[in-house]
């Protein structure tokens, strides 16, 4: 499975507090298929969604949606690692 992250969850995810208390302010979003897995902060995501006139109903996408999110992301240079 690939991972992506954005810098802002990155920051998130490994504070001390987060690792005992949990985070809503991340979300982990997978494809359909189970191949790509995406962490992003809620107003990453909400922000993405809008820009590109999409809805999600959960955490399991469709594969197409999942890569438009992780190319704007990508774009908007939040990822932690940049895609090439």
């Amino acid at each position: 499975m690939q991972t992506f992250t954005t810098k802002g969850a990155t920051d998130l995810l490994y504070a001390d507090d987060f690792r005992s208390n949990g985070c809503p302010d991340v979300w982990v979003l997978l494809n359909v298929s189970g191949t790509i897995e995406l962490e992003a902060l809620t107003e990453e995501i909400e922000s993405a969604l809008v820009e590109l006139e999409l809805d999600i109903e959960g955490d399991t996408v469709p594969d197409e949606v999942l890569t438009s999110l992780i190319e704007h992301l990508n774009s908007a240079r939040v990822l932690d690692v940049p895609v090439t």
